[in-house]
């Protein structure tokens, strides 16, 4: 080792037998690298005592608990979307045209819609233990490795051809107020559909439950490709963040709900698709087929949410009140518990009332994944009643 008293990579590298650059594919899952030479790579780590920064030393301690490949019969969830960086500040008021405020506090944490409903559905552990992957498109720079990094501390992988030259990491401006609203601002991120065919080209016939969850505002991009996913006997699933317009409609809603399995919209997803401005619930049953194949969940914000399930009316879950600290991300909690408890074999109404205790507690700690529901404690509570 070298005569400075903390180790660095070059030590690793020279411990292990290999490269600088290998190492630093271990460490931030750029590219895939042998088992054998991995393990060579973690025992130098082990051995050295080697932490290159928080995000890292958890990821090397994950990599080592958590497969790279899902072990055989275990449920799992592919997310496809947005991974970002939040810029997140947080302010009084949420300024006019031409305003200038100053911010209590600017914080930087990771984000984007896909990625939250990864990390929380992995979070859950059992009985809800899901193998969680995220595909994005992010690039090979320091912040990128962040990302990378952290996202792999929180269980989630990212899937091959993510990262890519000449690509960057995403970024999201968020403007929180006193009382939890939000304005935000984001980069555009688009998956390309030749990714999604890459990736079911090397799919495996599933042998337990796997879900490939969409975000909303990808859904046109790789909608060609989707037959191609339920081919591969895929269960699939969206939810509302970024839902282009031509399907907030009567007409976008039925194809929707004849594409997937499972839909996730919001209040203000059904609104623009219904025109109700009162009693949205029996409004937005009242567009849906009773023979369609896909559940529907509505989630109705402080008012909880209402379930859908083919041939049946609404079920509606409320949730217990709470004052708000920040709302983002709580309708991803909501959608990665829902997930995490479903594809464990659940019931549609118990994977809603859990999904509803985890939004309802993620409102009350700041940023998008800074809050992620463990089973435990959305058990260790009395349900929530169903109307």
């Amino acid at each position: 080792m070298s005569d400075r008293s903390r180790p660095t990579i070059r030590d690793v590298a020279r411990a292990a037998g290999v490269s600088i650059g290998t190492v630093s594919n271990v460490l931030t899952g750029a590219r895939p690298v042998a088992l054998a030479t991995r393990q060579a790579i973690e025992a130098a780590i082990d051995e050295l005592g080697y932490a290159p920064d928080q995000a890292g030393r958890v990821l090397n301690s994950r990599r080592r608990r958590h497969p790279q490949a899902p072990p055989p019969g275990m449920p799992r969830l592919t997310t496809l979307g947005y991974l970002c960086a939040d810029l997140t500040a947080r302010v009084a008021v949420l300024p006019g045209r031409d305003e200038r405020v100053a911010a209590r506090l600017i914080e930087k944490t990771l984000g984007g819609a896909a990625a939250n409903v990864a990390a929380v559905a992995a979070g859950i552990g059992g009985p809800f233990t899901v193998w969680t992957e995220l595909m994005s498109v992010l690039g090979t720079d320091p912040e990128s490795d962040w990302a990378t990094g952290l996202l792999g501390s929180r269980g989630v992988t990212l899937t091959e051809g993510s990262r890519r030259q000449g690509a960057h990491l995403s970024r999201c401006i968020i403007l929180v107020d006193a009382v939890g609203s939000r304005t935000i601002i984001n980069e555009p991120l688009q998956v390309p559909p030749n990714d999604l065919l890459r990736w079911l080209g090397r799919q495996a016939a599933p042998q337990g439950r796997h879900c490939l969850h969409i975000q909303g505002d990808q859904l046109e991009g790789v909608m060609d490709a989707l037959p191609a996913a339920r081919a591969r006997g895929l269960t699939l699933a969206c939810h509302a963040p970024g839902l282009p317009p031509r399907l907030c409609s009567p007409e976008g809603l039925r194809l929707i709900v004849s594409l997937f399995d499972l839909v996730f919209l919001d209040s203000r997803a059904a609104r623009t698709i219904t025109g109700a401005n009162t009693d949205l619930v029996a409004g937005f049953h009242r567009l849906l087929e009773p023979r369609r194949r896909a559940t529907v969940v509505l989630t109705r914000g402080a008012e909880g949410a209402a379930l859908f399930e083919p041939g049946s009316g609404p079920r509606l879950i409320p949730a217990e009140p709470v004052t708000p600290v920040d709302r983002t991300g709580a309708g991803d909690c909501f959608a990665g518990t829902y997930l995490a408890v479903w594809l464990s074999g659940r019931p549609a109404i118990e994977a809603c009332r859990l999904a509803v205790k985890a939004a309802r507690r993620s409102v009350l700690a700041p940023g998008a994944q800074e809050y992620r529901p463990e089973a435990a404690e959305l058990l260790d509570t009395a349900d929530a009643e169903v109307i």
